[in-house]
Parts: structure tokens; sequence; C-alpha cells
């Protein structure tokens, strides 16, 4: 009986080992997403179903989308890279929203971490941090201190460094532990080798500028700040953010990463993406060689072949004559968008 029944148990045993999945390999998942900016609010359009500004409500839908995601296939650990919040003083309906949503992550046993971005960081000390509302959660770890902190998760150590006075000396006092997985998580922008000027800036006032050079040997590092999902090098991504905010993001998938750490020392980093507004920028119209008439159609053929409803629709129109613009019915223009966003 026992050799009957040998190939039989050979041909599992293969199955196991060489299948499609080995699941033997796979030892961490970690989601990493940033630049939430909950509480941002643009334009006049309304939200008829809640009465709040409509790209308010729009940062709202896409968090509890990822928050939604990561409840149906928990992560080992959840990590924002910054600027959760618009704002230094985001308003009571947007803490209540974000209180909501991390008390959902907590109940599930889903460790979140989130450090600090330059938006929600007071510039005086004396201020105080949204974030310490959130300190009392369980499995929520807040780092906004002004300093490198870590965390400890089981056998994954978090090197969490916030928007600081001082990032480039604080980066300076990471210190990988061999045991176990090591991660990184800041929120600046990144001096690259070789180039004489930094790149993934924002262009705002008082963002950071680091150097990640000296920073090896650990399993991922997780940035926040710049918009764009992008690789930095094999080892650090941005994230980018969870929603488009300006038009300089038009062409700009959004959402998160799932990055897949492998106990021999490779990782996976997928892209998962959310759904969220259009944001357009269409062909401009050009005015030079073209009369009143013709500048008219345009700008109207434009308009109705974007189908502009529910969007964010930009439309530039280039060397108009003056006395050709006054000419042009504004009224008629309105009553064509009046379905969009902006």
């Amino acid at each position: 009986n026992v050799l009957m029944y040998t190939p039989f148990l050979i041909i599992i045993t293969k199955q196991l080992v060489y299948g499609n999945i080995d699941y033997r390999h796979e030892m961490k998942r970690i989601f990493h997403l940033a630049d939430t900016h909950i509480g941002y609010s643009a334009y006049r359009k309304i939200d008829e179903a809640t009465g709040l500004n409509q790209r308010e409500v729009d940062t709202y839908k896409a968090f509890k989308q990822f928050v939604d995601y990561a409840l149906k296939d928990p992560p080992d650990v959840i990590l924002h890279a910054g600027d959760m919040f618009d704002s230094v003083r985001p308003t009571n309906r947007a803490i209540s929203f974000v209180l909501t949503q991390l008390i959902r992550l907590s109940e599930a046993g889903i460790p979140f971490v989130v450090i600090s971005g330059n938006h929600e960081t007071p510039r005086l000390k004396e201020t105080g941090s949204v974030f310490s509302l959130f300190e009392h959660i369980p499995g929520v770890y807040v780092v906004h201190r002004n300093k490198y902190e870590t965390i400890e998760l089981d056998d994954i150590t978090v090197h969490a460094i916030p928007h600081c006075d001082d990032i480039e000396g604080e980066k300076d006092k990471i210190k990988v532990d061999k045991n176990g997985f090591n991660l990184a998580m800041l929120h600046a922008g990144i001096k690259v080798r070789g180039k004489p000027v930094p790149v993934f800036m924002m262009g705002e006032i008082n963002e950071q500028i680091i150097s990640i050079d000296n920073l090896r040997g650990l399993d991922y590092i997780a940035l926040g700040h710049y918009h764009r999902c992008t690789k930095v090098r094999e080892d650090t991504y941005y994230a980018g953010s969870t929603e488009r905010f300006s038009f300089g993001e038009v062409g700009d998938n959004k959402g998160f990463l799932e990055v897949r750490l492998l106990d021999d020392g490779t990782r996976k980093v997928i892209f998962h993406q959310l759904r969220i507004r259009d944001m357009l920028d269409l062909e401009p119209v050009v005015c030079d060689g073209l009369d009143a008439g013709e500048i008219r159609r345009m700008i109207k053929t434009r308009i109705l072949d974007c189908n502009p409803d529910d969007k964010i629709v930009r439309l530039r129109v280039l060397g108009i004559p003056l006395h050709v613009y006054h000419s042009l019915d504004f009224d008629e223009f309105k009553r064509l968008t009046k379905h969009a966003v902006h």
C-alpha cells in the first residue's frame, strides 16, 4: 500500500514547491502611501450629499477607499509617509474622519505608522500637533516630535523621521539592525548624486531636501512629499499622493504601493491605483490666424468633446485678441460647464 501511494505523494510535493506561488518565501507585506492631504479644499463646487467642498470630500473618499482595501487584504503594516492632513490646523470634521478610519484599522489589528509632513508640522512648537490626538489608539504610531524614532513591530523595525529642523542629522542616527526587517520613512525632496540641483521637489517654501546616499542596508525606504509615484532606487520609492492637487499631476495615476519583502533579501513593489476624479488639461486653442467665429467654435468644441461633467478641466486660450475676448459669450460657456467640478 505504501508503494502504491508513493507516486501520488511525490506529485503533491512537487506542486507545493514548484507551483506558481511559493508562499514559503513571502514574508512581509507593507502598504506605503503618502500625501493624502485630508481637509484640502479648492474651487467652489459643493458636494450635494454633504454640503461640503467637493474637493474636500474627494480627499476623504480616496483615503477611505485605501482603508477599505487594507481591511479586505490586510498587510503586516501600513506606512503613511507624511502630509496626512493638508494643514497644521485641520477642521474638526477632517480630524473626525481620520479618527474613524484609524479606529477601523486598529480594530482589525493592522499597525499604522505615520510621520508628520511639512503641511501639518507647526512652525512654533507651542502650537501643538494634531497627531497627539491619535497617540492612544492601539496599533497607531505617530511620529511628529521633531526627531528620529524607531517603532518595533515583532520582527519589523520602522526607522521614522518626521519633517524636522535637522532632518539630515536625524537621518544619520539610523542604525540598521540585521535581525528582522528594517524600514525607513521620510518626508522630503531628494538630492540625487551626479545632478546639480535637487529633484523630487514640490516648490514649497518649507520643504526639506536630503541626501539618501548613506542610507544603505535597509529593506525599504518609504518616501513622502513628491506627488508622483516614483522609483528612486531599488529600495526607495515615493508612493505619490492619493489625489490630484494641481494640473501638473494631470497625467499621474494615484494610489499606493504594496511592498513584498522576501526572506531571500529581494522585494517586489506593486502599484495599486485608486479610483479618483478625472482632471483634464485640454489641448490649447491657439488663436493666431483665426477669426472671432473660429475661436468661439473651437472653444465650444473643446468643451463639448471632453464631456466636462464631474471633471476638473482646464482650457487655455492663447493669443486671443482683446476685442475677441470681450465678444465671447461667457454665459454660454458657463451653461456648457455647469456640471463640471471646475
